[in-house]
């Protein structure tokens, strides 16, 4: 007999939880995150056959982990609900989406550091998602073929899934960065 989990948290967010083709792991809210951040989305791309889009998502998913421990997790955020962090890999086809989630509300602004700048380089177009009460997702889409279109629409249906229940947005939107959306969904 198997027992269901207590809260909906738990069927998505486990250890990790994994799909053909989306994977989700909460992280620790401290330096460590980084790391495993890097060592689950590296497994999820040997897993699905995605190795040369590897180093492109490795890095953005550092840089989204690294922003989110210095601006996500600060102030009032401290003590988050329902979770600290949370990486997401998501992919249709050759191309892959990377997310991060905190409990934090403040937009991503590439002015104050190099990172988001280090995302800009290394994904086809990056964003983040409308902030709701238990915070946001900053995103970086990555293609095989460099096309700079932006996420698929079944994942952006699927992201859009996911910011609802990680950032408890009822109507959650994402905003694409300095680029016109190319996508249905993406304000």
């Amino acid at each position: 007999m198997t027992t269901a989990p207590s809260r909906p948290a738990e069927l998505l967010l486990g250890a990790a939880a994994a799909g053909a083709d989306s994977a989700t792991l909460s992280l620790p809210a401290d330096f460590g995150a980084e790391k495993a951040a890097w060592a689950f989305v590296d497994a999820t791309l040997v897993r699905w056959r995605r190795t040369a889009l590897a180093p492109r998502v490795h890095t953005a998913a550092g840089e989204l982990v690294a922003n989110a421990l210095e601006h996500g997790l600060s102030g009032p955020f401290a003590e988050p609900f329902p979770h600290p962090l949370v990486v997401a890999v998501l992919s249709e086809g050759p191309d892959v989406l990377c997310a991060v989630f905190d409990p934090g509300t403040g937009l991503p602004l590439k002015a104050t550091g190099h990172g988001l700048h280090v995302v800009d380089a290394v994904s086809d177009a990056w964003g983040w998602t409308v902030p709701g009460p238990w915070g946001k997702g900053v995103w970086a889409a990555i293609s095989a073929s460099g096309t700079g279109a932006g996420p698929a629409p079944h994942t952006v249906r699927r992201l859009l899934l996911l910011t609802e229940f990680l950032t408890g947005d009822e109507r959650p939107r994402l905003v694409t960065a300095g680029r016109e959306p190319t996508v249905p969904g993406l304000v």
